[in-house]
């Protein structure tokens, strides 16, 4: 059987086998500790399940869930959407600096699209704590 260690500085496992050439290169962490390999498994099927591994204040390898930044991805996702709503009126602005006149239509789906827009910017990000259910693109 293979030892492996954890070690805490490196946020690594390194095995038995490979020691020596980590110690010819002057790399084996002075804070290596060995683990069983059960204990090694449980963390790496942890991992998956999406949990990372982190020391505990010994040093040893624990799951921790982690935790998702949902104001922030809501935020990014906000400044999306107003961006795709942006551009999916362009050519209308365009015409818009030109002087040119819009077509009904045209006029119908700024406006569809600036009311998108102002239906975005009212939803706070702020305090979000799971998915946004946003509102959906006019066609």
């Amino acid at each position: 059987m293979n030892m492996i260690y954890y070690s805490a500085e490196m946020s690594g496992f390194y095995l038995e086998a490979d020691r020596s050439l980590y110690e010819a290169a002057g790399s084996w962490p002075a804070d290596a500790q060995a683990i069983s390999d059960r204990w090694y498994q449980y963390l790496i099927e942890g991992q998956t399940k999406g949990h990372s591994i982190v020391p505990d204040e010994y040093g040893q390898p624990v799951l921790k869930a982690i935790e998702t930044d949902y104001p922030a991805i809501a935020e990014a996702q906000k400044q999306t959407l107003i961006s795709d709503a942006m551009q999916s009126v362009g050519v209308i602005q365009l015409k818009l600096q030109a002087g040119r006149a819009l077509s009904e239509a045209e006029s119908a789906k700024l406006t569809a699209v600036l009311d998108h827009i102002d239906d975005i910017e009212k939803i706070s990000t702020v305090s979000v704590t799971g998915p946004v259910d946003w509102p959906l693109m006019p066609e």
